[in-house]
């Protein structure tokens, strides 16, 4: 009866996936950068390897307020719908009527 939760469950992941991807790819750039570098760049290093942490821990508090966000407004708008169905069907019904109007003279017009 609930398709909003699971379809911001997949979204989260996905925003999840690719915040863990971003901090990978950071993480590499790191090691090559530590590679390439001499002897005389340790502060540069310590530097790098300080934003990499502050960049995660704020990936980290991004990744939890969205995530609460998400579940808050899916907890809402499921909310809503169970008090109100007969109101939540109509609004589906006008908003599917008017996009069908427009597809079809969009697809009339060509």
């Amino acid at each position: 009866m609930n398709d909003i939760q699971p379809n911001f469950s997949m979204h989260k992941d996905t925003l999840a996936r690719d915040v863990d991807a971003l901090v990978a790819d950071v993480q590499a750039l790191l090691r090559d950068v530590k590679a390439e570098t001499g002897v005389g760049a340790g502060l540069e290093r310590h530097a790098l390897k300080a934003r990499q942490r502050a960049l995660q821990d704020r990936l980290a508090a991004l990744r939890e307020d969205s995530h609460a966000r998400v579940s808050e407004w899916a907890k809402t708008t499921d909310r809503y719908v169970h008090e109100h169905p007969w109101q939540s069907m109509g609004t589906v019904a006008a908003i599917a009527a008017t996009t069908g109007a427009i597809v079809a003279l969009a697809t009339s017009h060509r």
